[in-house]
């Protein structure tokens, strides 16, 4: 049998061809022998030709779009209010305004096609009761410490530190990790970040940071982590 037996429809031209037999005195069935389909795809070109005058499809017989027009609305616009939303997100808010369930892709495709992107959720180290304490400990030992006793401790020659005020996060090169200064080490259990290590940091000869700070906290963290974990 031809490899036309395979397919669930014909072409228009291969449909034309269908009714041009049958209207010619032809049955489906030597139809059917004659063109290698199946009874069933001859049938449905028939009928649809009897009751339309046309052999394409009729309307409203593509494939359902999970989301109509008004749910397509909400998610572009729940996605430029909420810039850091990912797919999945979006996809509950959009469960919870209107019932509808659809896939992540979905959520993906509809954004994809306004020029918007979800954003991808990063996985964090979770912050433990312990980092806390031993955070709290650690700054509080080290708060009073002065210029001459921080001169014995050993800074790692990996690290490059290019500190900016408190007013802001800087994200420096690839081989340097995040860092944010702090007016008062008694914030240092405060902050949202899982295993780090904190030093009370002094300004470093040919360090690019304000020599203003005689002795502020500094948090360095891991490169992967997002500079808004650590407001």
């Amino acid at each position: 049998m031809s490899t036309m037996s395979q397919r669930s429809h014909l072409t228009d031209s291969e449909a034309w061809r269908v009714v041009g037999r049958l209207k010619k005195g032809q049955t489906q069935a030597e139809t059917v022998q004659a063109l290698g389909v199946s009874q069933s795809v001859i049938s449905r070109v028939w009928n649809r030709f009897l009751e339309t005058g046309s052999v394409g499809r009729r309307p409203g017989q593509c494939r359902r779009r999970a989301t109509p027009p008004n749910e397509d609305r909400y998610l572009v616009l729940t996605a430029r209010r909420h810039r850091n939303m990912n797919a999945t997100l979006l996809q509950q808010h959009l469960r919870s305004a209107t019932g509808n369930t659809v896939s992540t892709q979905t959520v993906r495709n509809r954004l994809d096609g306004v020029g918007l992107y979800a954003r991808r959720s990063m996985v964090c180290v979770r912050l433990t009761s312990r980092h806390r304490r031993n955070r709290s400990e650690w700054a509080t030992e080290h708060v009073n410490w002065r210029r001459n006793e921080w001169r014995n401790v050993l800074f790692l020659a990996s690290l490059l530190f290019l500190f900016i005020r408190i007013t802001g996060v800087f994200s420096s090169e690839e081989s340097v990790s995040v860092g944010i200064i702090l007016r008062s080490c008694t914030k240092v259990s405060d902050l949202g970040v899982g295993e780090c290590w904190c030093m009370v940091a002094t300004p470093l000869t040919g360090a690019q940071t304000s020599t203003s700070f005689e002795m502020d906290l500094c948090l360095l963290a891991d490169k992967g982590m997002r500079s808004s974990d650590l407001l």
